[in-house]
């Protein structure tokens, strides 16, 4: 199944896109936020793409509780959801950009040019999580939880 993940802002939106066995999770683009143009851009991107599910980060503090710009993310990746007919799952993003800009430095992407980056591949941070959640769902003898 391929997945597509957008990192919500206020500001900028971060995509990234699974490939069809779930195994890999690339940053794709970021793009300003725009509200409803966004939306009808980002549903033709997820056709164009060939998208069977939305995965969108909720921002949560460091105790797991959602943040007070939680409930814009829920929105947007509802109203998205509903202009593509798509699954819509929502996952969390703590630290995503943290992990990002550690791993965009890693790959020795300049300070400069990791702003441009950051949310695509915290988007991407946010989708690996995912789909390393759902291998481990599937693997014989895991517990499946609740």
């Amino acid at each position: 199944m391929r997945w597509m993940a957008i990192d919500h802002g206020t500001k900028k939106i971060g995509i990234a896109f699974s490939d069809e066995l779930e195994i890999l999770a690339s940053p794709f683009a970021v793009w300003p936020q725009e509200g409803e143009a966004t939306l009808k851009k980002l549903a033709r991107l997820a056709v164009a793409e060939g998208a069977h599910a939305i995965l969108v980060g909720l921002p949560a503090h460091q105790d797991g509780a959602e943040s007070a710009t939680a409930p814009l993310a829920r929105a947007f990746g509802e109203a998205l959801a509903a202009l593509t007919r798509l699954p819509l799952r929502f996952g969390p993003e703590h630290l995503s950009s943290v992990e990002a800009g550690r791993l965009l430095a890693e790959r020795g992407v300049k300070p400069k040019d990791r702003k441009a980056l950051l949310d695509a591949a915290a988007a991407a941070v946010i989708l690996s999580d995912h789909l390393e959640q759902r291998r481990a769902a599937k693997a014989p003898g895991s517990d499946p939880g609740p």
